[in-house]
C-alpha cells in the first residue's frame, strides 16, 4: 500500500467520524488520528460520552490497500492495541476495496475473549462500510473512485449505524463481566445431596469446634461458591467453565496431598488445613493471573477449598485409629 494514499485514507476517516458520530446523537470528545510512524495499533481515535455519560473510545485501523490484504496485517495491531494503555471499548479494521484474507468465522470471537474488547472487520465483504460511508458522497468519491450510487433514508441510516456501535459498547460491558468474580451471600442452596454437609462437618470437627462461628461461615462460604457457579450457566458459562478447569486440576492437587498427609506422621490435621489453603492460594493467584481475573479471590478461595472437602478428594482428618495425644 503507498504511504500517502494510507494516509489519505486515515485523514478522510478521521473527518468523516467526526461528523457522523455527532449526527448519530453522540456527544464527541475527540477524534484522534495518530502521527505518523506511532504505533499502539490504530489509525483513529473516537471517544465519546454513551448513555450514562461514560467516556468511550473506539478505534479504527484503515486499510486502503487495492491487492491483498492479509490477516497477519490486521492481528499485529490487535496485540498493539492490547498492550497500550488505552482503555478500549472496541477494535474496527476498515479496508474498504480489498476483503481480509486467512482468517476463519470461528477466530474473531475466540481472540475477542483474549483481548477483552469486541473485533469488527469491516471490508470490501461487509455491506456496513460502504453504507456507512455513502453518508458522505465526497468521501465515498474519493475511495471508491465512483459517484455513490446507494440510496437510503439518512435518518433510518444514522439510527442503524448508532445501534451497531451500542451494540459494540454492549459486547464489551459483557466481556468485561467476564474477568470478573462477584460471589454475593445468598439464602439459595445449591441443587446437591444432604452428605455435602455432612462430608464437610466431620472434616471441619477435626480443626475447629462444634459452636465455633466459623463452622457456620465455612459452609456459608461454600454454598455461595456453587450457588454462583450454578448461576453462570446461563450468564457466562465460559467463566464458569475456567472456574471449572481450576478447580478440577486442584482436586487432582487435593487428591495427592491427601495421600501424603494420610501416610506422614506428626503431621497434624491443622497443619494440613493450613498449608493446603496456602497451596491453594498460589494456585488462585496464577489463574487469577493467567485469565486476567479480579473480583472476590478469598471467597472463590475459601469456597472451592471447601467443596473439595464436601466432595471427599481433600480430607485433612486424622488416619484411623491414630493416637491423639493431649
Amino acid at each position: 500500500m503507498n504511504r500517502a494514499k494510507g494516509s489519505l485514507f486515515e485523514k478522510q476517516i478521521e473527518q468523516f467520524f467526526k461528523n457522523f458520530f455527532e449526527e448519530m446523537g453522540f456527544v464527541v470528545i475527540t477524534v484522534r488520528r495518530q502521527k505518523a510512524g506511532t504505533q499502539n495499533g490504530f489509525d483513529v481515535k473516537v471517544t465519546f460520552l454513551d448513555d450514562d455519560d461514560n467516556e468511550r473510545s473506539l478505534f479504527f485501523e484503515c486499510k486502503d490497500y487495492e491487492s491483498a490484504l492479509n490477516w497477519n496485517d490486521i492481528f499485529p495491531k490487535i496485540c498493539e492495541l492490547d498492550g497500550s494503555n488505552y482503555e478500549v471499548d472496541g477494535f474496527f479494521a476498515l479496508s474498504p476495496k480489498v476483503a481480509i484474507s486467512n482468517i476463519n468465522d470461528n477466530l474473531v470471537p475466540s481472540i475477542t475473549q483474549k483481548f477483552s474488547f469486541p473485533i469488527r472487520l469491516w471490508d470490501s465483504n461487509c455491506t456496513f462500510l460502504e453504507q456507512m460511508l455513502s453518508l458522505d458522497s465526497v468521501i465515498y468519491k474519493s475511495i471508491y473512485k465512483a459517484d455513490c450510487t446507494i440510496i437510503s433514508d439518512r435518518d433510518s441510516h444514522l439510527r442503524k449505524f448508532r445501534n451497531i456501535f451500542e451494540s459494540v459498547l454492549t459486547e464489551k460491558k459483557l466481556l468485561k463481566l467476564t474477568h470478573i468474580i462477584e460471589i454475593n451471600s445468598s439464602d439459595k442452596k445449591p441443587n446437591e445431596g444432604a452428605e455435602y454437609v455432612t462430608n464437610l462437618d466431620t472434616k471441619l470437627n477435626e480443626v475447629i469446634l462444634e459452636d465455633d462461628p466459623d463452622r457456620k461461615e465455612y459452609h456459608q462460604l461454600r454454598c455461595d461458591y456453587k450457588v454462583y457457579l450454578e448461576s453462570l450457566n446461563d450468564i457466562n458459562n465460559s467463566l464458569r467453565l475456567k472456574i471449572m478447569k481450576w478447580q478440577d486440576n486442584l482436586r487432582l492437587k487435593a487428591k495427592r496431598l491427601t495421600k501424603k498427609f494420610q501416610t506422614t506422621e506428626n503431621y497434624s490435621p491443622n497443619n494440613f488445613f493450613n498449608d493446603f489453603f496456602d497451596a491453594a492460594e498460589q494456585e488462585l493467584a496464577t489463574f487469577f493471573s493467567s485469565e486476567k481475573l479480579d473480583g472476590d479471590r478469598e471467597k472463590l478461595l475459601h469456597g472451592v477449598v471447601f467443596e473439595l472437602a464436601a466432595e471427599c478428594p481433600l480430607d485433612w482428618r486424622r488416619k484411623k485409629n491414630e493416637t491423639v495425644t493431649t
